[in-house]
């Protein structure tokens, strides 16, 4: 008889989870090639979108798991993991700068609107993303190569609406070496050494940029960026791709040698901005957000990082919809 019940009660909870996952079951659009498994969500433009957890992303909590393949283009099933109400406050923060890593970290131990995911990605990456509305903010370093204006004409470029652009930080971008600088490299001119085991950041990168100026301003060839050996995907990748030995110069940022305990050779002073559609900025996970990115706690340790904050939270520009 006992026996019978525990069966029975078995079966009576095996039906609830049943209800429960069809309950728990969402469409979404990925942000992205469409993988099975583990993905974070956010409800963007009034619908909800996935951003695979794989590589560094292992680390996060995942919102969801991929549960059917796409049954239509663009679209796939997800099986909820996290309450719906607090997948749908994320705050997707995109861009290369590991101090965007660092803030999402510090207000993940706060109370307060809004999980802040931060996901790694290149500058015109990060633009796209917010063009496809995949993202709420957009990190960027770019030089305009015409005329020498940092991120304004890129922004205009790749954004879709209206945009406001605030400083994180100034930063310096320079070429990462081994301890001691073994090949005594001085600058860019260097790069053209034979058999030198370059590392080069992806195509559309500011550091790919940065890197393929340089190598023109030195009369060398910017195929040598194309052709480097080594390829990473961040300024932290290029750090420790030196650190393991297998490359031994690349173009990243000084707190990325910092954090590795590699030597650096500057070469630029970039403005690192973030690129906001002007409707957040009213939203409390946006406010929240630029409240700590600007509290003095954050900026003293950003400047240990190397970073200059002495413009923290400037507007440096608005740009309205075409």
């Amino acid at each position: 008889m006992a026996l019978r019940l525990a069966r029975a009660l078995d079966c009576r909870v095996e039906e609830l989870f049943a209800l429960a996952d069809s309950e728990l079951r969402v469409e979404a659009e990925p942000a992205g090639p469409v993988h099975a498994g583990r993905v974070a969500l956010a409800h963007l433009g009034g619908r909800w979108v996935t951003y695979p957890l794989a590589g560094e992303a292992m680390r996060l909590a995942a919102d969801a798991i991929v549960a059917e393949a796409p049954k239509r283009r663009g679209r796939v099933q997800v099986e909820l993991v996290r309450p719906r109400a607090e997948a749908q406050d994320n705050l997707i923060v995109m861009g290369c700068a590991a101090a965007l890593g660092v803030l999402a970290d510090r207000l993940s131990g706060r109370a307060g609107a809004g999980r802040v995911m931060w996901l790694p990605r290149s500058s015109t990456q990060a633009l796209a993303a917010l063009a496809a509305e995949h993202t709420h903010v957009a990190g960027v370093h770019l030089i305009d190569g015409r005329t020498g204006e940092a991120n304004v004409p890129d922004v205009r470029k790749h954004a879709a609406g209206a945009i406001v652009l605030i400083t994180l930080a100034r930063w310096e971008a320079g070429l990462l070496l081994a301890p001691g600088n073994p090949r005594k490299i001085r600058g860019a001119a260097d790069l053209g050494r034979r058999g030198l085991r370059l590392v080069a950041r992806e195509t559309g990168s500011g550091s790919r940029r940065l890197l393929e100026r340089e190598l023109g301003r030195a009369g060398l060839s910017a195929a040598l960026a194309g052709a480097a050996p080594v390829r990473a995907s961040g300024h932290l990748e290029v750090a420790q791709a030196i650190a393991s030995g297998a490359g031994e110069v690349g173009v990243a940022t000084r707190d990325a040698a910092i954090a590795f305990g590699l030597e650096f050779v500057p070469l630029a002073e970039e403005r690192y901005d973030l690129a906001i559609p002007r409707a957040l900025l009213a939203d409390p996970r946006l406010e929240r957000f630029l409240d700590a990115m600007t509290s003095a706690a954050f900026r003293r340790e950003l400047s240990s990082l190397g970073y200059d904050v002495r413009g923290c939270g400037d507007r440096v520009a608005e740009l309205d919809a075409a």
